[in-house]
This record gives C-alpha cells, structure tokens and sequence, in this order.
C-alpha cells in the first residue's frame, strides 16, 4: 500500500508499509533534505523553517505543491511517538 506522508518538509510518496518503516529508512527527504532516523527532528524542522523551506531537490516539487497545504498535512509530532 503506497501512502502520501507528510513529515519534516515535504510530502513521501513512498512504498513503505506503515511510518515505522519510513522512520528507520534512512531515506533522504526530497523536500528538505533531511534523513530519516538521522536529522528528522524538530531543530531540523526548525531550521528548514526559519531557512524559508527551500526545497532540497527542487526538481521534485509537485505542480502546484504550497507550503500552506504541507504544513496543514503534516504529520506533526515528528518522528511520531510509535
């Protein structure tokens, strides 16, 4: 079951099964950069924040993608008490 998730930056489109699997990915967010289980913390979130959330890899940004909406959708707190 693919599932769009909402985390530090941007949305994960992912293959993983559940959250869990994507905390402990060590995957790299494409939105802010940040690596699953390593710097998916909130003084990254913060940081990414306070930097004007520029895109890590702009070329992935959905069409029409709004930082209003990601940050309405995110999963917050993250990484989420599992």
């Amino acid at each position: 079951m693919n599932t769009v998730l909402y985390v530090v930056g941007g949305p994960v489109d992912t293959p993983y099964p559940s959250i869990r699997e994507l905390c402990v990915s060590y995957d790299i967010c494409e939105c802010c950069g940040c690596e699953y289980c390593y710097d998916d913390n909130d003084a990254y979130y913060q940081n990414w924040i306070t930097s004007g959330c520029l895109w890590f890899r702009p070329e992935k940004m959905p069409p029409g993608w709004q930082l209003k909406n990601q940050l309405q959708q995110q999963i917050r707190p993250w990484p989420p008490n599992l």
